[in-house]
């Protein structure tokens, strides 16, 4: 992990913005019941309604991240399209930087939630950090559940570490629901939530 993020073992409390990526052409199909072909897009970026989702949540919440009370520090973000892609517009006048991260991605399951390769990724979102992708080629196996999992608490551990007290988290629904532990929560696209996560790997709601 590159040093200017972490590993220092802070252990402390830290405030997270929890969001969801705006819409992607998979989520309508999925929605329409055409699941095969859902699953057949590779790495989808945002169609115009998850655009727009995305600008209306940046409109939403900078308020509360100019404010003194949470005073943003650091985006960390999913390496897929969609997150990508939802970040850069959710934190487009925003001055904290935007960390690519591995841990947040989606559940494995289908080519919908397999990523593109490094490169291309930082040709086109020049102003990410993406030094936490070691690969340059994404990773094609299915995930279980359990990975998931293990992936969630991996990523608590990892914002524990980190010198940040404030961060946005910009991740997929399955992942949100393990992360945030309530499995029978719906992610909406571009859903915010504020949450507090303590130094036991608890989460709080704000």
């Amino acid at each position: 992990i590159n040093a200017e993020y972490g590993q220092t073992n802070l252990r402390m409390v830290k405030r997270l913005l929890l969001i969801r990526h705006g819409e992607a052409d998979h989520n309508v199909l999925f929605a329409r019941g055409k699941n095969s072909e859902a699953q057949q897009l590779r790495d989808p970026e945002l169609n115009r309604k998850g655009k727009q989702q995305a600008a209306d949540l940046a409109i939403r919440i900078s308020p509360l991240i100019k404010s003194d009370s949470f005073n943003l520090q650091l985006v960390v973000t999913s390496p897929l399209k969609r997150t990508l892609m939802t970040s850069d517009i959710v934190f487009k006048k925003s001055k904290a930087p935007v960390l690519v991260s591995p841990l947040p991605r989606e559940m494995g399951d289908y080519a919908c939630d397999w990523g593109s390769n490094r490169s291309e990724l930082e040709r086109s979102f020049p102003h990410h950090d993406f030094s936490l992708l070691e690969e340059e080629k994404w990773w094609t196996e299915h995930e279980l559940m359990c990975k998931v999992e293990e992936r969630s608490t991996r990523f608590k551990e990892f914002l524990l570490s980190l010198p940040q007290d404030n961060i946005a988290v910009v991740s997929h629904g399955v992942f949100l629901k393990v992360f945030h532990t309530d499995r029978w929560r719906s992610w909406r696209n571009c859903e915010c939530v504020q949450v507090q996560l303590n130094d036991d790997n608890t989460l709080s709601d704000l």
